[in-house]
C-alpha cells in the first residue's frame, strides 16, 4: 500500500517539475530572444558607425586604397571580419586579406551595407562573423555570416563568445530549476508528513475503536477541518462508549428484573413439586402475579425498543383529551382512596381535539400518575391540568400542555437529567414494590416523543414534582365544551 504522504509528496513533486520545467523553458526562450535582440541592436549600431567612418574616409580621399588602415580599428570583436567593395563589387578592403582583388559575387557576399558620399553610392561594406559551418562565404576553412542579414533577432547568428555566454545563462537557469525542484521535494515531503500526521492519528484511533478500545481519543491540535474531524471523531467515540455502557447496563438491568419473578415462580413450583407447598390459591396466585409482572415487563421493554428505534406504529384518531384524562383518573381512584390521596383535574375552556393514538397517550399519562401516587404521601393531593399555549421556552410550537403535579418529596437536582433513563431509580435501594421496574418514565417519554411532543420535569425538594407533556396542535378538530 502506498501511503498518503508519499502520494502527496509525489503529487507536489510532479507539479513542481512541470511548473519549474515550463518556467525554465519559457525563460530560456525569452532570454535567448532578448539576447539576440540586444546583439542585433548592437550590430546595427556598429554597422551604422562603420558606414559613417567609411563615408568620411572616402569623402576625404576620393578613393579606396588605404582603407585597410581604418578597418582594423573598426573591428569590435575577435570573431568579426570587415570587407569593403567599391561600386563595381571589387573587394578593396579585407581585415583578413583573403578576398582582396576578388569580386563579391565570387566569394558569395550579398546584401552589403551601402557607403554613400553626397548621396552617391561609392561602395559597400560587409561586417562578417564566424558561424562555424553556417556562413555564406568561404575563407581558410572558416564560414562567415553577414552581420545583421535578415534584420530579425531570430536570424541573428551569434559568434562563439556570445553563444558561450548564452549557453552559460541557460545552464544557470536549468541548474536553478533543479535546485528549486530539490528544495520543493524536501519541503513537499515535510508538508506531506505534517498534513498526514493527524490523518494517521485518526486512522490509529479508528483501529482502536474497531478493536473495542472505546476509551481511546485522538490528539489533534489543529484548528482546521482536520481538527474539526478529530473533535467529531472523539465525540463519536464518547457516544459509542456511553452507548456501550448503556447497553451493558441495560442487559444487566433486564437480567436482574427478569431474574426476580422467574426465581419466585421457579421456587414456588419447586416447593409444590417437593411437597413443601400445597397448590392452593395463595401459591398459585403468587405464580400468576409474577407471570403477569413478567408479561408487563416484557411488553414494556418491547414498546420501549420499538419507540426508540422509530418503529412504533401509532393508530391516530381525533380524541377528546378532557374525556381521556377523566377515564385515566377513574382507573386510579381506588388506589388513591386507599392512600388517602385526592385526584384533581383542571381543564381550560375550549380545548381542541387532538389527533393522537389514545392507547399510547393513556400509557404515558398513566405512568406519570402511577409515579405521582408512588411518591405522594398519604393525604397529599395530585392534580392534572390542561391548557393551550402558543409556545414556551420548552416547546416552540402551539401545543396542548398537560401537567401532572404531585406533593411528594421532590427529585434531587443531580437526578433530574437521568430521571427518564431506563431502569433508573433516584434511590437504587428502593424495592420493586416501592419503585417499580424503572421503565415507566422512560416509556412515557418515548410515547410522547412518538407524537412529536416533549416531556420534561420540574421539581423542588420537599414540595413535589411537576411533569409536563406538550403535544403539538397541528390540525385541531373543533373545540370541546368547557369543563
Amino acid at each position: 500500500m502506498i501511503r498518503l504522504s508519499w502520494k502527496l509528496t509525489g503529487a507536489i513533486l510532479l507539479v513542481v517539475i512541470i511548473c519549474v520545467g515550463l518556467m525554465a523553458y519559457l525563460v530560456n526562450l525569452s532570454t535567448a530572444r532578448e539576447f539576440r535582440q540586444y546583439i542585433l541592436q548592437g550590430n546595427m549600431m556598429h554597422t551604422q558607425q562603420i558606414a559613417d567612418s567609411l563615408s568620411q574616409f572616402y569623402s576625404q580621399n576620393q578613393q579606396w586604397p588605404g582603407v585597410d588602415i581604418i578597418l582594423e580599428g573598426l573591428i569590435w570583436s575577435g570573431n568579426t571580419r570587415l570587407v569593403v567593395a567599391d561600386s563595381s563589387g571589387l573587394v578593396v578592403g579585407d581585415t583578413n586579406g583573403d578576398w582582396l582583388g576578388r569580386y563579391t559575387d565570387q566569394v558569395g557576399l550579398e546584401e552589403g551595407t551601402p557607403v554613400t558620399v553626397s548621396g552617391n553610392e561609392v561602395g559597400e561594406f560587409y561586417p562578417l562573423t564566424s558561424t562555424h559551418g553556417h556562413g555564406q562565404g568561404q575563407g581558410q576553412g572558416t564560414d562567415w555570416q553577414v552581420v545583421g542579414q535578415g534584420a530579425s533577432s531570430s536570424t541573428v547568428v551569434l559568434d562563439a563568445f556570445q553563444q558561450d555566454f548564452l549557453d552559460q545563462v541557460n545552464r544557470s537557469l536549468w541548474l536553478a530549476g533543479a535546485i528549486g525542484t530539490a528544495v520543493a521535494l524536501l519541503f513537499g515531503f515535510i508538508l506531506a508528513r505534517y498534513f498526514t500526521r493527524p490523518i494517521n492519528e485518526l486512522s490509529r484511533g479508528a483501529h482502536h475503536i474497531a478493536s473495542g478500545d472505546l476509551k481511546y481519543r485522538v490528539k489533534v491540535g489543529s484548528k482546521d477541518e482536520i481538527g474539526e474531524l478529530a473533535q467529531t471523531f472523539n465525540s463519536m467515540a464518547s457516544n459509542l462508549e456511553m452507548s456501550e455502557q448503556s447497553r451493558r447496563q441495560l442487559m444487566a438491568d433486564v437480567a436482574h428484573e427478569l431474574r426476580t419473578p422467574l426465581t419466585v415462580i421457579g421456587g414456588t413450583i419447586d416447593g409444590m413439586l417437593d411437597g413443601v407447598f400445597k397448590p392452593d390459591p395463595e401459591h398459585l396466585g403468587t405464580i400468576k402475579e409474577q407471570s403477569a409482572l413478567l408479561t408487563r415487563l416484557i411488553g414494556d421493554l418491547r414498546d420501549l425498543s420499538l419507540a426508540e428505534s422509530g418503529q412504533l406504529k401509532l393508530e391516530k384518531i381525533p380524541t377528546d383529551m378532557v374525556e381521556l384524562v377523566r377515564r385515566i383518573l377513574s382507573q386510579f381512584e381506588v388506589s388513591a382512596k386507599e392512600k388517602g390521596n385526592k385526584l384533581q383535574i383542571k381543564a381550560a375552556s375550549g380545548l381542541p381535539q387532538l389527533t393522537i393514538d389514545p392507547v399510547r397517550i393513556v400509557q404515558a399519562i398513566s405512568n406519570l400518575l402511577a409515579n405521582a401516587l408512588r411518591h405522594t404521601p398519604a393525604g397529599g393531593p395530585i392534580s392534572i391540568s390542561m391548557e393551550v399555549r402558543d409556545n414556551s421556552q420548552q416547546f416552540d410550537r402551539k401545543h396542548l400542555l398537560i401537567s401532572v403535579a404531585d406533593t411528594g418529596e421532590g427529585i434531587p437536582p443531580e437526578h433530574l437529567s437521568h430521571i427518564f433513563d431506563r431502569f433508573y431509580r433516584a434511590k437504587p435501594s428502593r424495592s420493586r414494590s416501592e419503585g417499580g421496574a424503572g421503565l415507566g418514565l422512560a416509556i412515557a417519554k418515548q410515547m410522547v416523543q412518538a407524537h412529536n411532543g416533549r416531556l420534561w420535569v420540574e421539581s423542588e425538594l420537599g414540595k413535589g414534582s411537576i411533569f409536563y407533556i406538550a403535544l403539538p396542535i397541528d390540525n385541531p378538530a373543533k373545540p370541546m365544551q368547557s369543563t
